[in-house]
């Protein structure tokens, strides 16, 4: 995986960074694998493409987020992994597809967890979700896709109550 390049993304104040959650969250190992649905539209990331291959990894427990990239597969093809870094607990995967004129890229689909703590996250949540976080940490544009406040994150209209099996 590739890790943060300062050169690229440049230095994140942590006093700017919003608290995403508690820090007495617990630490699960037995977490059902995340579900994947296709977006309803594929992202432009031709012009974020460099910012989203550097990801971000934390340089203290005060920023709660790694942004995580593999490395490319034969076509280019990445994948960038949002994770709590405290728990190493993935929430998002962004499957990033090179055009094939090799003139950027595109956002083509997310991965997500399906069960978080009883609640499911409705397929515009997840993409909201990573969208806020990819801007904060690694100061994507997203030019196509509409700003979002960062108090969209875990906002309970995303989120269903699943039932008790």
């Amino acid at each position: 995986m590739t890790s943060y390049n300062p050169d690229v993304v440049g230095n994140i104040n942590p006093e700017d960074i919003p608290d995403l959650g508690s820090d007495d969250e617990p630490c699960v190992d037995d977490v059902e694998p995340p579900t994947e649905e296709e977006m309803q539209l594929w992202w432009s990331a031709s012009k974020d493409l460099e910012k989203l291959n550097a990801g971000f990894r934390t340089r203290s427990m005060d920023d709660k987020w790694d942004l995580l990239v593999e490395d490319p597969d034969e076509q280019g093809n990445i994948s960038l992994h949002i994770l709590r870094n405290w728990a190493y607990t993935e929430y998002f995967i962004l499957h990033i597809v090179s055009n094939e004129d090799g003139g950027g890229a595109v956002i083509q689909d997310i991965t997500w967890e399906g069960n978080n703590d009883g609640f499911r996250c409705e397929a515009e949540q997840a993409q909201k979700e990573a969208v806020i976080l990819c801007r904060l940490f690694l100061e994507c544009e997203f030019k196509t896709i509409p700003q979002y406040p960062s108090s969209a994150i875990w906002s309970p209209e995303g989120y269903k109550k699943l039932e008790a099996q």
